[in-house]
């Protein structure tokens, strides 16, 4: 498995390189001697040059000389050179150059506009070992897209040498910071060039399982930089938020036929979170999410005026003209950068520098700021999901910028599952369900995508296969997520048929334990509030087997309590759950974590029929 993941920008027009885990004492498919040198030049533009050589020793191996090379308009592919040989005998088996490397789109969704494409060649071999020479020189017109270094860029590869070289004038500069390297460079000065060299040799062999945190990396990024004529220096955030800025000065103006008709489509509301939330559903439903990265358009945004005459537009484009129609009707907002994405990583604060994928607007309030992502059309104004959640965010200002931070929505009112169930036993053991199940927030967003992507079939499957009990069969489906304000609820309720709830003997009924497993995802934002009840009618009245269930737990990042009761013919149980566990804990701590949860209130119940008389030990 190749170790190196490729992700699309799409803020920037980048492919991004990133490494993903690894270990040692593992199989060796191939060994490397790579050197990589950056040449950065007074005009902002620099040339990449990678030579390396690999001795190939299995089919899996093969992979690790593969070659892919991006390019547009931004960069160019100057020189390709391939040579593989028998390592035994030194007979040339294949020499490709770069007329002969394959070529495609990055992208072919019809939602994308882009010059993105990129060349490649896969290499294949019917013998081992082979020895592959490979020489990639790129030209790029822009310094303020710097690649970072990896040592080790595959799984199960042995790195021999590796050296990573960059050049540039002095009054430019370059910065750095490294991940786990081992030593200092090697500084050298040349006539107003500096020459910074790292060396590393005879790396472990990584495997899928190692953990990323302790991968090697070096990040760079320039002091001065310049995008075709925009000139900017990214000493600090505000000086990268300044350039950001300038980059999309006089590109929010609005005809004033459409200022005046916002003006009149907010002229009934007194707060400001109202003309807010009507002018953002307007955009919603009225202009459409295309991803388009064409040069410099992948950082600087479309007019205002031309996304309004298309309708459509990038998450520049988007988040631009909502900005233009708030200041339309008075209300101050700012053009965000954030590198989003599902569970995606935070930046790094300490290194200003471009780290960035999306765009977001921030609106500023005397409490505390509203979030809007401009891209979606779903979610209520004030709300950000998961996709930009907890994380810093540059904020864009006339007078530069600053970092701050979007909501991490983890307190109770973005994270609860409220469950009221009641089921009918028959004298088989078969039960009839009946649930209603209200989520807020954080869980609510879930379910909005389940609303507005599956059919009611595929819905059906969706919340059968999520039941606490398996083998639930939904007759009836009723599936509503609404805006309460900036906080999405979501509310199901269902009827069904469970077949075997209850497991019989001539003398008892056994109810295992049915109230739901808390599950690792449920902790995503670190807090849960969840409360269940249960009303189970039996098909007669029975009497408890013992002592009915009762759980209390009160103790650091826990507080939890499971009642059972039994009346005659009815059983009614009510747990609830209060969870609050520390943003920093690992995954294997969540794991100990939840099997703790659910070790505790996982309880069977054991009845018996009246006419029986059965030890309760």
């Amino acid at each position: 498995m190749i170790k190196i993941l490729f992700a699309w920008s799409w803020l920037s027009g980048l492919l991004v390189f990133m490494a993903v885990t690894a270990t040692a004492e593992v199989p060796v498919h191939s060994s490397l001697v790579v050197k990589e040198v950056i040449s950065i030049y007074p005009d902002y533009s620099y040339q990449r040059v990678i030579e390396k050589r690999l001795r190939v020793n299995s089919q899996e191996g093969l992979k690790h000389g593969a070659s892919l090379i991006f390019y547009d308009k931004l960069n160019e592919i100057q020189d390709f050179e391939m040579e593989m040989t028998d390592a035994i005998t030194g007979k040339s088996l294949k020499k490709a150059r770069l007329k002969d490397l394959g070529d495609a789109a990055l992208n072919s969704s019809s939602t994308f506009f882009d010059d993105n494409r990129y060349k490649y060649m896969e290499l294949t071999s019917s013998k081992f070992p082979v020895d592959v020479t490979v020489r990639i020189q790129t030209q790029s017109k822009s310094n303020f897209f710097l690649p970072s270094w990896t040592p080790v860029p595959n799984y199960h590869q042995r790195v021999e040498k590796s050296v990573f070289q960059v050049r540039f004038p002095q009054e430019i500069g370059v910065k750095y910071k490294e991940i786990n390297l081992p030593g200092e460079p090697t500084v050298i000065y040349q006539e107003g060039v500096k020459i910074l060299e790292w060396t590393l040799e005879d790396l472990p062999v990584q495997a899928p399982d190692f953990e990323e945190d302790k991968d090697y990396k070096l990040i760079l990024a320039p002091v001065k930089f310049a995008l075709e004529t925009y000139h900017g220096e990214m000493s600090d955030w505000a000086g990268l938020a300044r350039w950001q800025y300038e980059l999309n000065k006089g590109r929010a103006e609005l005809p004033e036929e459409f200022k005046s008709k916002l003006r009149e489509m907010v002229s009934g509301a007194d707060e400001d979170y109202e003309k807010i939330k009507i002018l953002y559903e307007f955009l919603q439903k009225n202009f459409r999410y295309v991803s388009i990265q064409l040069g410099i358009g992948g950082w600087q945004t479309m007019k205002a005026e031309e996304v309004l005459k298309y309708s459509y537009g990038d998450c520049k484009g988007l988040t631009n003209l909502m900005k233009a129609m708030l200041e339309a009707v008075g209300i101050t907002s700012h053009y965000s950068l954030v590198f989003a994405g599902v569970n995606a990583k935070d930046i790094q604060v300490d290194f200003p520098s471009n780290q960035f994928n999306h765009v977001i607007l921030y609106v500023p309030t005397d409490s505390n700021p509203i979030w809007l992502e401009c891209t979606s059309n779903s979610l209520p104004a004030g709300y950000l999901g998961d996709f930009t959640k907890d994380r810093h965010v540059l904020v864009t200002t006339s007078d530069g910028g600053f970092l701050t931070k979007t909501p991490s929505y983890s307190t109770d009112q973005w994270n609860k599952i409220t469950t009221i169930s009641k089921l009918e036993i028959d004298l088989k053991g078969d039960a009839k369900v009946e649930s209603r199940v209200t989520q807020s927030g954080n869980f609510a967003e879930g379910l909005l995508y389940v609303k507005n992507l599956k059919d009611e079939r595929e819905q059906k499957e969706f919340f059968s296969t999520g039941f606490s009990v398996p083998g639930l069969v939904i007759n009836q489906l009723k599936l509503g997520v609404e805006p309460k304000d900036s906080l999405l609820l979501a509310d199901v309720v269902l009827e069904g048929y469970l077949q075997r709830f209850v497991q019989q003997t001539s003398k008892r009924f056994i109810i295992k334990s049915f109230m739901g497993k808390i599950t690792p995802s449920k902790l995503d934002h670190n807090f849960l509030h969840q409360q269940d009840q249960l009303e189970i009618r039996l098909p007669e009245a029975l009497l408890s087997d013992g002592s009915l269930p009762k759980v209390e737990v009160d103790e650091e990042h826990l507080k939890g309590t499971l009642t059972v009761t039994l009346d005659e013919d009815l059983l009614l149980l009510k747990r609830e759950l209060l969870i609050d566990i520390p943003s920093d804990w690992t995954r294997s701590q969540k794991l100990d974590f939840v099997k703790k949860v659910n070790s505790a209130f996982d309880r069977s119940i054991f009845l018996s029929k009246p006419s029986t008389t059965i030890s309760s030990n």
